[in-house]
């Protein structure tokens, strides 16, 4: 072959290979430009969102409840790493992986894996220097927040916990989630190999969450807590729970029980340890409930003040036979003596006085049955029978507490209306939110609550209350509430021995729930508090045998802490 037929030969090659190489081109540039750009982007563009923190949440007083610190969580790259052998052992050294979950993470396949979340910063930071000395490529290290709660276990069961995601999982910071958790700031990341960000593009901004101060009253919650605590394992109760409340404002100062939790150690928490207990335990309240329909005979004028009943038991209704407290007899009582010693019979014959709908009506009114709205999550209802569902037997039960159930939150509410004048106040648990500086929230009001209150929102006249209230101090200066009493100060209170039925066999012996609530000082009622325990073990097992100590114990400690002055002469 000539030279000049070897040239054209060659440049015939060349020719034809830059068509199949043009061809190739306008294939995957054009044809398939779509496929493999999101191929691309898919390996290489990662859309990451980077956390503000959570707002703080406060006590009444400024005292610090739950807060956020910096941390560090790290990932990996699979298909970019490098030394993979080394990794496995940084893993094991700086995160306490096993070597089996070391070894599992790290060849997991994908383009990112995480290994761990939150780390404490000083811990990512020494991990990603031996990693940088060994040439170790594929770590990625993103900012992120870590719920602090720096009281520990104080009031665990009301503030509830925050996840890894930083969403509010119980408690308050459930409830208040939105208020709470900010708006991450979202971006738009170009990885390149071994995980390096080569381009970081903010497409969304975020902003920190809003400041949020509860009304409870860290100094009153401990010791509330210290109380129960102490019932509970003085009186060998299953469990026990107190709450501490403004009856002026309906605000929460303490909601106390024996069984709290690390809420910074959540995970390894049980969830009967977390619950609630006042918002979520049903028990029926026994004779503390006596105030109710009494209140409801006196504003109906149904009783004189004066009148005498019937204290003899059995009182005998469709051939069931209602008895007093250890079968006693009491003759012929006045009103105010029927709860001085609180008599089952002479209350129950009260309540027939009252009529079938004229109690139910007052009941109903005062909002039993129903939630209070309090912004917490996993509130019961209780229940109160509609009317057209009352059998012959239920006039008897619930003048006494019976056929009724209750939650704490509910019952210490309708005391506090008791307390105040006769005002029915939602409850509050949330003081007040202060937004972060230079972000404008749509409100910093606190939501209103789904409380129906009746329409003038007052429940009884000022003279049917006053007359109820000297009823129930008589209860602790000279009643079931004398454990109560607190030298110089005035408490109008009642006491509660509920029996607890069991599916099947109807109320079982043995089994009470022990309760006692009032408020003091009682002629300027300024606390209301509620004391409840379930299934008391020991020998002495009623309300004013039990309950009424751990009250006493109460009230003392905020008159001390308080410095309040006495109110009535020893």
């Amino acid at each position: 072959m000539t030279l000049r037929g070897r040239f054209l030969l060659v440049m015939g090659l060349l020719a034809m290979l830059f068509v199949i190489v043009a061809a190739k081109l306008v294939e995957i540039q054009v044809l398939e430009h779509s496929r493999w750009l999101k191929a691309a982007n898919q390996f290489q563009v990662r859309e990451m969102l980077q956390s503000y923190p959570r707002g703080r949440i406060y006590d009444r007083n400024g005292l610090l409840l739950a807060f956020d610190v910096r941390a560090t969580s790290i990932a990996l790259d699979n298909f970019h790493m490098t030394r993979p052998e080394l990794i496995e052992s940084l893993f094991e050294r700086y995160l306490k992986l096993t070597p089996q979950a070391a070894r599992e993470l790290t060849y997991r396949e994908g383009y990112f894996t995480w290994i761990a979340r939150k780390v404490d910063p000083d811990v990512a930071q020494a991990l990603q220097r031996e990693a940088e000395a060994q040439g170790i490529k594929g770590l990625i290290y993103l900012p992120e927040w870590k719920r602090v709660y720096p009281q520990g276990n104080l009031a665990s069961n009301v503030i509830g916990f925050a996840g890894l995601d930083n969403l509010g999982l119980e408690g308050i910071e459930l409830s208040f989630d939105e208020i709470l958790k900010g708006q991450g700031e979202k971006h738009e990341v170009v990885l390149g190999a071994g995980g390096i960000i080569l381009q970081d593009r903010v497409i969304e901004p975020g902003y920190p969450g809003a400041d949020l101060y509860l009304t409870l009253d860290a100094h009153i919650q401990h010791l509330a807590e210290e109380a129960i605590y102490e019932g509970v394992q003085r009186y060998q109760a299953k469990s026990g729970f107190a709450i501490v409340l403004d009856p002026q404002s309906g605000e929460i100062l303490a909601m106390a029980q024996d069984k709290t939790y690390n809420v910074n150690d959540f995970e390894h928490s049980s969830s009967l340890a977390r619950k609630n207990l006042a918002i979520s335990q049903l028990f029926e309240p026994g004779s503390s409930f006596k105030v109710f329909p009494m209140l409801a005979a006196l504003e109906a004028g149904a009783i004189g003040l004066e009148q005498r009943f019937d204290g003899n038991e059995p009182v005998v209704i469709a051939g069931h036979a209602f008895h007093n407290s250890e079968n006693k007899n009491y003759g012929s009582i006045t009103p105010a003596e029927i709860m001085r010693d609180s008599v089952n019979t002479a209350m129950i014959r009260v309540a027939q006085r009252l009529g079938e709908e004229g109690l139910y009506g007052f009941l109903k009114r005062l909002g039993f049955g129903e939630k209070t709205g309090v912004r917490l999550p996993g509130e019961e209802s209780g229940t109160l029978p509609h009317l057209e569902d009352w059998s012959a037997l239920e006039i008897g039960s619930i003048a006494i507490g019976q056929s009724v159930s209750v939650t704490g939150v509910q019952l210490v509410s309708r005391y506090a209306a008791l307390a105040n004048g006769g005002w029915l106040r939602p409850l509050k648990i949330a003081e007040r939110i202060v937004p972060p500086p230079g972000v404008r929230r749509e409100s910093s009001e606190l939501p209103t609550q789904s409380l129906r209150l009746p329409a003038d929102g007052r429940i009884t006249s000022p003279g049917n209350l006053q007359a109820l209230t000297d009823m129930m101090r008589l209860v602790v200066e000279d009643g079931t509430g004398i454990l109560a009493q607190i030298d110089g100060f005035d408490i109008a209170a009642k006491s509660g021995t509920g029996q607890k039925a069991v599916p099947g066999l109807g109320y079982v012996k043995g089994k009470y729930t022990s309760l006692f609530a009032g408020f003091f000082p009682a002629s300027d009622p300024k606390y209301v508090i509620l004391v409840v325990f379930d299934e008391v073990g020991a020998k002495l097992y009623y309300g004013g045998q039990t309950a009424a100590p751990i009250f006493r114990e109460i009230a003392q400690g905020i008159i001390e802490l308080r410095h309040l002055e006495p109110t009535k002469d020893n």
